[in-house]
């Protein structure tokens, strides 16, 4: 009976803490689709000497949520180095090179969500739910692995007569932001370049629209 009632008291503060996802139920897969909308990695560097930002628009990936339990939720998108442009081919060839991202032998950045947390809902009603959480995870970068959390704010749109003019299912836009340390990564440059004319962190935004499976 001692057992039965410690499992109920842990059951019962686990699902307290529990966040769920308005009325939407079980999980969900969301894979990314550019009819509902460009999914985007955009990367920036401000250092003394020079600003530099890029982007990728080649991402691929899928993420699951878990409505009944958001901090469950799962995730892993990645895109290729070569597909990174800054406007300038030049720099671009020196960005791909073995001093920087080594894109012969590492080809792909990656960042696998294993969890949510301090998930917060900011709108729930008939059209969708919005909410904000943490999402923790490991970054992969030159082939180093680091744990990463970035920011990242959710919407999740109802399936809906107006929703399927894009596609079928549920839409899902999610924005997220977070740094990368050059140095932690293995990316060393040349000479003194990191710290005078590329910033030693980098900030990503990245911008995912897809819809769920059906």
């Amino acid at each position: 009976m001692r057992t039965l009632i410690i499992f109920t008291f842990f059951l019962s503060s686990f699902m307290l803490h529990a966040t769920q996802l308005g009325s939407v139920k079980g999980k969900k897969v969301i894979t990314l689709n550019s009819s509902v909308g460009n999914s985007i990695a955009k990367f920036m560097s401000n250092s003394p000497l020079e600003k530099l930002e890029g982007n990728s628009q080649s991402l691929q990936g899928s993420f699951t949520l878990h409505a009944d339990q958001l901090e469950q939720s799962v995730g892993l998108i990645s895109f290729p180095v070569l597909s990174m442009k800054t406007g300038l081919s030049k720099r671009d060839d020196h960005m791909y090179g073995k001093d920087w991202l080594d894109a012969k032998s590492f080809p792909s950045i990656s960042f696998e969500v294993k969890r949510l947390s301090s998930v917060s809902i900011k709108k729930n009603d008939n059209s969708g739910v919005e909410f904000t959480a943490i999402a923790e995870g490991v970054c992969t970068l030159k082939g180093v692995n680091k744990p990463t959390k970035a920011k990242i704010s959710v919407k999740y749109i109802l399936e809906s007569d107006a929703t399927r003019k894009r596609a079928a299912g549920d839409l899902v836009m999610v924005d997220a932001d977070f740094s990368v340390s050059l140095k932690e990564f293995n990316v060393l440059g040349k000479g003194d370049i990191i710290g005078s004319k590329v910033c030693e962190n980098i900030e990503l935004d990245i911008k995912l629209f897809g819809n769920t499976s059906n």
